[in-house]
């Protein structure tokens, strides 16, 4: 199993922050397929 809770990712530049995640939580269970997508 594996489980993420309040998860975040942030890019930062000079001039820009950019929260890719905030607060995500997650359980992904034995046997299970999961795909996170977004733009890019």
């Amino acid at each position: 199993m594996i489980k993420t809770i309040n998860l975040q990712k942030i890019f930062k530049t000079e001039e820009v922050e950019t929260w890719a995640l905030n607060n995500v939580s997650i359980e992904v269970k034995q046997g299970e397929f999961v795909a996170i997508m977004g733009p890019s």
